[in-house]
């Protein structure tokens, strides 16, 4: 039923204008001045005009007329008072204050929860006062002093209950927006999933411990927001244990011109910086903001480490190249493996393995037959020679040779299956693969339930070399699954004494392994090829020795091709998914070639891992499921009545 009142109900849509007015010119244009002083400007007189007017209304009026305007009146008042406190917030209320860093920071956020709280408690009555009056009868001023105004029907009563309806769903609000501080404040999360943000990697934290030049991290994120808090809390300890990260929060919107500055057009970004004037330097990384996802296996969240980590070495160091044969039937180049062995081989991918590379900074390109047959370009940081399954021409070995010689890194992967040789190198690094496919009959990973899962072997046993770090740390209840592996096996050094390499076996099988050298999966201790169990070399660290003030040539060798591939298992950089963990296995081993083992440590990821079970698993667990849960739950149920019915035996018997 609407009611006649003092004044119109398009009174408080202009308040309420005024009030959208002054939150565009503060917050969306309060970088561009003019603009902001337009809307600011505007939406101030709008709001005390409103004010004024319903205070000349409140008191031109008498009765229960006046009362209604006087209800209204003190939801304007409190809306004023809070953008007095609003006032304060701002950059120029701090300034008056005196205030600065962190006691700015504690202020701002105090007083930002108690106008929010005052204007929530002022608007919501305000609101619901309004719609209660209705627009009927309102449509101008109509103040009446005296006892006739007494006939207009205003209940005031149903619109004192109605305001303080209001005022508790407002308060109701406020208490929300306090409780949201305060945890904020007191930095204590409770999250019973088994989610979590990864924390600062020690690779991570060598990267920035290392910066010569000032580094800082801004972050673009809502003003209320999970990821925001996960995020920065990351970089506070990040912060904390390096001293060299400085942090700075700010708004998209509020700090458009510095958010202009670095392109920043989202919510959800992190910036880099790196130096100062004319030498500033920055990388940038987005993450998603929606809540509903951060659970998600595909969320940044779960692996920010890793993608900070990838961010700041692109930010501390140029672009690297990274260069790969192709053309002798390499794993990465399976147009050029012959029919015949193709097969044999069967189709494994690489792109595990090219985006890590691009993660760690390097451009990725081929290095065909045409460039290898003349040379290894000057601008090559590092070689892969991944499982070729057609032997290389001496020419290209000798091109390699001369960049070894040039104080060149080299990686070499070989399969059992393909062409085990290294040519020349050989006799160079003293070491040769043994003809053969690396068999367990006591650890291995049962995948098909077969007696081929012997070629699945797990071992442990890792060097504390630069390329294993930290396989190593983690040797002791964590392993390596080495799939269809071959092994390397010593030979003597044929060069000059005095260009002998430095080399060292990074990982070994465990001693249950053996080579089946008659490919029946079986250990055979006799026969016309005895088999022997002992720990195989599986990959090995050779360093050529100093020419002068020159590092020597670096190379790694591994006798399983499959540590790289993108096998059903296992992902490119040797993790295991079925519940057996390994280290950054292809992270240490390129930073060591790159002569980056100073930043060379874990980098910490929070993946979920999948969970596998065989068809006979699954139907243990359905029976268990649907006979065993009901059963448990009848067999508690008599045992609790069967108690029962004692003791009221008992007490009868006592009565």
């Amino acid at each position: 039923m609407a009611m006649r009142t003092a004044t119109p109900w398009w009174a408080s849509l202009a308040f309420g204008i005024g009030l959208l007015f002054f939150l565009f010119g503060e917050r969306f244009f309060g970088h561009l001045s003019g603009v902001r002083f337009v809307l600011t400007g505007l939406g101030l007189l709008l709001i005390f005009g409103v004010t004024a007017a319903r205070a000349w209304a409140m008191l031109g009026s008498a009765g229960a007329r006046r009362r209604v305007e006087r209800t209204l009146l003190v939801c304007h008042a409190g809306t004023v008072f809070a953008l007095f406190l609003y006032l304060w917030t701002t950059d120029w209320g701090l300034a008056k204050l005196g205030l600065i860093e962190t006691a700015a920071v504690h202020f701002q956020g105090a007083v930002t929860v108690l106008y929010l709280a005052v204007l929530f408690a002022s608007i919501v009555p305000l609101l619901m006062v309004e719609l209660s009056l209705g627009l009927a009868l309102r449509t101008g001023f109509d103040v009446q002093a005296g006892p006739g105004n007494e006939e207009a029907g205003v209940e005031y009563f149903r619109v004192r209950e109605i305001g303080w309806s209001g005022l508790s769903v407002g308060l109701a609000l406020s208490f929300l927006m306090v409780t949201c501080q305060v945890s904020t404040e007191r930095n204590v999360q409770h999250d019973v999933s088994y989610f979590k943000t990864s924390s600062p990697g020690e690779s991570t934290r060598k990267i920035v411990s290392s910066a010569s030049d000032p580094l800082r991290v801004l972050l673009f994120f809502p003003e209320v927001n999970e990821v925001k808090n996960q995020v920065r809390g990351y970089f506070e300890a990040l912060a904390s244990t390096t001293g060299k990260l400085g942090i700075e929060m700010h708004d998209r919107l509020s700090d458009a011109e510095i958010a202009g500055k670095y392109k920043v057009t989202k919510d959800g970004v992190m910036v880099f910086v790196r130096g100062t004037g004319d030498k500033e330097k920055s990388q940038t990384l987005d993450i998603e903001i929606d809540t509903a996802k951060l659970r998600s296996p595909a969320s940044k969240l779960r692996n920010l480490d890793r993608e900070v980590n990838s961010v700041l070495l692109k930010l501390m160091r140029d672009k690297r190249k990274a260069y790969v044969t192709t053309g002798h039937g390499e794993i990465n180049d399976p147009e050029s493996i012959p029919a015949d062995i193709k097969g044999r081989l069967g189709e494994r991918q690489t792109t595990q393995l090219k985006k890590k590379l691009s993660d760690l900074n390097y451009e990725v390109k081929n290095l065909g037959l045409m460039d290898l047959a003349k040379d290894v370009p000057d601008d090559a940081t590092l070689v892969i020679v991944f499982a070729p399954s057609v032997p290389l021409q001496p020419g290209e070995w000798d091109a390699l040779g001369r960049y070894l010689d040039r104080g060149g890194h080299l990686m070499i992967v070989l399969d059992p299956s393909g062409d085990t040789s290294m040519g020349p190198f050989e006799g160079r690094f003293a070491f040769k693969m043994i003809p053969g496919h690396l068999t367990d009959e006591q650890l291995f990973l049962s995948r098909h339930r077969g007696v081929p899962d012997r070629r699945n072997t797990l071992t442990n046993q890792f060097s504390a070399h630069s390329s294993t770090t930290s396989l190593s740390r983690t040797s002791a209840d964590q392993g390596l699954l080495l799939i269809d592996s071959g092994a390397l096996d010593d030979l003597p050094y044929t060069g000059k004494p005095e260009d002998a390499p430095k080399k060292t076996i990074t990982i070994r099988s465990m001693e249950s392994s053996f080579m089946d050298y008659n490919n029946n999966y079986t250990f055979d201790a006799t026969g016309a090829n005895p088999e022997k169990k002992q720990k195989w070399n599986i990959a090995a660290a050779v360093e050529g020795p100093k020419r002068g003030d020159k590092d020597g040539y670096r190379a790694l060798l591994f006798a399983d091709s499959n540590l790289f591939v993108d096998f059903p298992g296992r992902n490119a950089m040797g993790q295991v998914i079925f519940g057996i963990l390994s280290g950054n296995l292809l992270d240490d081993s390129v930073k060591w070639l790159g002569g980056d083992e100073a930043i060379v440590g874990d980098i910490v990821s929070e993946d979920d891992k999948p969970i596998q079970h065989t068809k006979n698993e699954d139907a243990v667990w359905f029976t268990l499921m649907i006979i065993g849960a009901p059963i448990i739950v009848l067999t508690l149920g008599l045992v609790g009545t069967s108690r029962r019915r004692r003791g009221s035996k008992k007490a009868e018997v006592t009565l």
